[in-house]
């Protein structure tokens, strides 16, 4: 037994770090999974306690508010839907945060009967608005402004919720990126063992001259093939061999720990144009295309941090200003140009009745100053009216000396790139964005806009709305 111990230990050795390294990577696969489920979770509780605002209270004014308006039946679809996805709403809450026992569940209850008595208080506005050929008493229950006792009582349950699920989610990521780690590093302690493994080898070949030369050749294909191949002549020197394999052994050692603290422009020394295609295979190769996968996912991260980060604070900027018109858009269009980099930001509102419509120019930034134009612009015309109609954003890249004093609404600039952006609430699009940089606009920043874009919209239909109220209600009080 211990003849065969002392004869086999390289390939015990090896076999039972094989072993460890399969349980250890079951393990972190379980871990992957759980907290990747975790994630997930996290992130479903946030956007269900969104849909308070943005489904429920949404639609239950949407309909609510059409219904006064009208008197027609068909206006109420939004407010009976609001109520369906309200009581599916805080049914998945109440199981998402049982499971994950969130200590302050009592706050969900009062946030529920809170929605429950504005949902009562609208079903008796309908009843009246049923009864009451005018719209005063109607008026004077809105103006009652229930809605903001849901608001107060849902940032006071949302805020510490977040924070708990922010801090849920950091967790997992953090065991994710752990088990990923381990990973890394068990692989690392795997090719080392095989190093003393190697210099037996070595040692043995020098003993049998026989075999050495095509032991060696053997050793250097494998290294070649699996490790690195420089592309260069191929040698059966020992010293050269050995050396080449275990330098490689430590590259490949040394890329994997850069890459572990996070540094993902490390490099493979000896790597180049001309062997770039002999090493797709190799361990050199894989791990250039592993780092360039965490690059990726390291850019991604970093422009989904962004596109949140911006979204929260579009969205708190268009909370705080969503009682006047003016200040709101001058807040805007000076906050996109200055999230953005851009140079040019200007927004233009849908304004006039259904047959003589138009879009004014409501407020424009320009080089981080307040531009005062009166610009109006019919639907269809020039590039702002087309994006206007075909509801789509429009992307122009390389910019013509002059061609944007002809053809947008920013005056005699000449940006390289412009992009324009209808704001759509609902399925109705009620202003256009046109923003214009010397920059290049990326994908996350167009999907940062469109995002944006929902906000103000909403923001401008519900000020819109209104004012028709005010002047419905003025027109109705002088007859």
């Amino acid at each position: 037994m211990r003849k065969f111990l002392v004869n086999n230990w390289i390939v015990l050795t090896i076999g039972l770090a094989l072993i460890a390294s399969m349980g250890m990577a079951i393990q972190n696969k379980s871990t992957i999974e759980e907290n990747s489920k975790l994630q997930q979770q996290a992130e479903k509780v946030k956007e269900r306690t969104k849909e308070i605002l943005s489904e429920t209270m949404h639609g239950l004014d949407i309909g609510l508010r059409g219904f006064a308006l009208t008197k027609e039946e068909k206006m109420l679809e939004p407010y009976k839907k609001a109520i369906e996805k309200n009581k599916a709403i805080f049914s998945e809450l109440e199981f998402l945060l049982e499971t994950q026992s969130y200590p302050h569940r009592v706050d969900l209850k009062a946030i529920r009967a809170e929605v429950d008595s504005y949902i009562s208080f609208c079903n008796q506005m309908i009843e009246v608005a049923r009864e009451d050929s005018s719209t005063n008493q109607i008026a004077s229950m809105l103006r009652e402004d229930r809605g903001y006792s849901v608001w107060k009582k849902y940032d006071d349950f949302s805020r510490p919720l977040f924070e708990f699920e922010d801090n849920i989610y950091q967790k997992a990521l953090s065991n994710y990126n752990g088990a990923i780690r381990g990973n890394l590093i068990l692989q690392v302690c795997v090719v080392i063992l095989v190093l003393p493994a190697l210099a037996l080898f070595m040692v043995r070949l020098k003993r049998e001259r026989i075999g050495r030369q095509s032991l060696l050749l053997e050793v250097e294909q494998n290294d070649r093939k699996y490790v690195f191949n420089p592309g260069t002549e191929r040698t059966t020197d020992a010293k050269v061999v050995i050396g080449s394999s275990i330098n490689n052994v430590r590259a490949a050692s040394d890329f994997i720990k850069a890459m572990a603290t996070g540094n993902y422009d490390v490099e493979w020394n000896g790597l180049t144009t001309q062997n770039e295609i002999l090493n797709e295979e190799t361990l050199a190769g894989n791990l250039i295309d592993l780092r360039e996968k965490l690059k990726r996912v390291k850019r991604d991260d970093e422009q989904r941090n962004w596109v949140n980060e911006g979204l929260a604070q579009f969205s708190e900027m268009v909370r705080n200003n969503q009682s006047n018109a003016q200040e709101l858009a001058n807040r805007c269009v000076s906050y996109l140009s200055r999230y953005l980099n851009a140079q040019q930001c200007s927004l233009f509102v849908l304004e006039g009745e259904e047959f003589d419509q138009h879009l004014k120019l409501t407020a424009c930034y320009a080089f981080d100053k307040k531009k005062w134009v009166d610009k109006k612009i019919e639907l269809g015309c020039g590039l702002i009216g087309q994006a206007f109609l075909e509801g789509d954003v429009m992307y122009l890249k390389d910019i013509p000396q002059g061609y944007t004093k002809i053809t947008s609404g920013l005056g005699d600039s000449t940006p390289k790139h412009l992009v324009i952006v209808p704001l759509k609430y609902d399925i109705h699009t009620v202003a256009v964005v046109e923003i214009a940089s010397f920059n290049f606009f990326e994908e996350h920043h167009i999907n940062f806009l469109k995002k944006a874009g929902e906000f103000l919209a909403s923001a401008i239909s519900k000020l819109t709305d209104n004012l028709q109220n005010e002047e419905s209600a003025g027109t109705v009080s002088n007859q």
